[in-house]
């Protein structure tokens, strides 16, 4: 059947003319697989394009200036340009959401970071001391009693729960600011 049978047998809706529009869908759903679209979005962008076929043939002021394969081709390729816009515009927002959120999580850590600190430098030199030779030079108990002049390193621990402790109730007041 010639394009211009097919083109009038469709305006007055005839069945089998519809059916032979589908000679032209793997041609067209090759094309937009390439460009990364699902099997499912080209059937449904074909059937758009169909639909857009359709309505035009009814108008009678539509000339179809071109064949119908490259018209259905045109009419796919702009829904599915389309579509991949749509989609990416919703990843760039999801995207734009989860950044915002990892710097809110980032700041936060910042400000307990910084009060953190400030709690410690607001500790007695003793304590600053014991604490750095502890948790920054790895330094055991013994040789901590040892180097601060303590009986034991019983002693030795204990004072270092207690600067933990002071530091902890500083770092509670800072926080209670922030």
């Amino acid at each position: 059947m010639k394009e211009t049978q097919l083109i009038e047998k469709l305006k007055e809706n005839n069945e089998q003319a519809f059916k032979l529009l589908y000679k032209y869908f793997p041609k067209i759903r090759s094309y937009l697989l390439k460009f990364g679209a699902s099997k499912q979005e080209t059937e449904d962008v074909y059937h758009e394009a169909l639909y857009v076929l359709i309505n035009k043939l009814k108008d009678p002021d539509f000339v179809l200036t071109s064949s119908v394969n490259t018209f259905l081709f045109s009419i796919c390729k702009y829904k599915y340009t389309r579509l991949n816009r749509n989609k990416q515009k919703e990843i760039d927002i999801e995207i734009e959401a989860h950044e915002k959120e990892n710097i809110e999580a980032a700041v936060q850590e910042d400000k307990k970071y910084y009060a953190a600190q400030n709690a410690f430098q607001q500790l007695e030199e003793s304590c600053k001391k014991l604490l750095k030779a502890f948790y920054v030079e790895g330094k055991r108990m013994k040789q901590i009693a040892i180097e601060f002049g303590f009986s034991s390193d019983k002693v030795a621990k204990t004072q270092k729960y207690r600067c933990l402790e002071a530091a902890k109730k500083n770092y509670q007041q800072k926080n209670v600011t922030l």
